[in-house]
This record gives C-alpha cells, sequence and structure tokens, in this order.
C-alpha cells in the first residue's frame, strides 16, 4: 500500500513509523497537503490525523481526484452533513472517517446501547461521561465522547479534562440509588488507533465505493472476513 499521512503531531508519526514496519509505502508525509504538492503526488490512498480546519479542503481534494481517504481527524463534524452529500453524490467516491480507530471503543459502543434499551426502567438513574486527553488536544468533547453520547443518549453531561500525556480515557458513570456502575476504555498506546486507521485504509482500498463512518463500515458485516 503506498499511502501519503497528513499530519505531523504525535498521531501522524505513530502512523508512520507503524506503516513503514508492515513494510507500507510512504510517499509523502506533510502537515498539509499543498496544490504544488497535489501536482505530483501518486498514492494509493490518503490518511489524515492533522487539523479539523484542514478536512474539508482534503476531503474536496480527494474526492475529485478520486483517491481514497481515511479521516481520523477531529472537531470537524459540524461539516459532516454538508461533506457526506458532497461524496454521495461523486462517482467512485471513496471516504471513511472515524473519530477512533480503537476496537475496544467499538466494544465499548456494544455495551451501552445494550443498557440504553433497558435504560427507560431506570428513571432515577444518571449517567455522565468523563474523557481525559493529554493537554495538546485542542477540541473538547472528543470526537469518541461525542460518539458516545449519539449512542447513549442519556449521556447529558460530559467532563473533558486536558492533562498530561494521556492518551486516552473515556469513563462512562452509570449512578442509581444506592449503587453504581462505571464502563471504563483507556488506550495505553496511539499504536491502537494507527493499527485501526491502517485496517481501514487497506479495507476501504478494496472497495468499488464507500462513503460512511468505521462504524457504519464495520457494521455493514463487509470488514468481518478482513483480519487486522
Amino acid at each position: 500500500m503506498r499511502l501519503a499521512i497528513v499530519g505531523t503531531g504525535r498521531m501522524g508519526h505513530t502512523l508512520a513509523t507503524l506503516a513503514l514496519q508492515k513494510g507500507y509505502s510512504i510517499a509523502s508525509h506533510v502537515g498539509r497537503l499543498s496544490p504544488e504538492l497535489w501536482g505530483t503526488l501518486s498514492v494509493e490512498v490518503v490518511i489524515d490525523f492533522s487539523h479539523p480546519s484542514q478536512v474539508p479542503a482534503l476531503v474536496e481534494a480527494c474526492l475529485h481526484r478520486s483517491i481514497p481517504l481515511v479521516t481520523g481527524t477531529t472537531g470537524w463534524y459540524e461539516r459532516l452533513p454538508d461533506l457526506r452529500r458532497l461524496a454521495e453524490t461523486t462517482p467512485n467516491a471513496r471516504w471513511l472517517w472515524g473519530g477512533n480507530f480503537s476496537r475496544g471503543v467499538l466494544l465499548l459502543k456494544s455495551a451501552i446501547r445494550a443498557i440504553f434499551q433497558m435504560w427507560g426502567q431506570l428513571s432515577d438513574w444518571e449517567a455522565a461521561l468523563v474523557e481525559t486527553h493529554h493537554r495538546h488536544k485542542k477540541d473538547a468533547p472528543s470526537g469518541t465522547a461525542l460518539e458516545l453520547r449519539r449512542h447513549f443518549p442519556a449521556l447529558k453531561t460530559i467532563y473533558s479534562l486536558r492533562l498530561g500525556e494521556v492518551v486516552g480515557e473515556h469513563r462512562i458513570l452509570l449512578s442509581g440509588p444506592g449503587e453504581e456502575v462505571e464502563l471504563l476504555h483507556r488506550a495505553h498506546d496511539r499504536i491502537v488507533f494507527a493499527e485501526g486507521a491502517l485496517w481501514a485504509a487497506q479495507w476501504l482500498l478494496q472497495q468499488q465505493r464507500f462513503v460512511g463512518s468505521f462504524e457504519e463500515a464495520l457494521s455493514s458485516g463487509r470488514m468481518s472476513n478482513q483480519a487486522l
């Protein structure tokens, strides 16, 4: 797989290191894909872990050039409806995005969906989410936290902490009279996100067309036979 990586922060460097270890070719690794670079870029797929301000232009450029794109950047989801409409009307579009490429987070989402089905019977319970990330992370709440609330609308309160070098932690607190339940996902290493992003990129290359999130791809069953 020959790829371009956009983003020179922690995730971009982790992704590049893992890609080389796996024997992939990195044609370009930049903080921003300039118009001049687009003219000479020859890649099979672009993976983006840059800045939310870059996402719309990057999506439009990849759609225009029929280059598969995996977007791992968060903080831009207010533009998602417009960008998705554009992608869905673009021939041969292949675009996959995700707020979190961790398989553990997918398990967490499955768990809270199951809990929410019976939440109506727990009218005297309350739910909150505490998410913690490193002090350099710009968006708050995190993209993952917003996705978790989408699956569990009872999470009306999200507390965001930015401190130290915490890779990522999402803690769901369910509290009722005299008892509580806690669900926790903690990422110890950014490599779990890089693994998932490369997995998604490989899968996207095998599709003739796909526009959707990492979770939509997984829930479709079309990823079921692909090994990580």
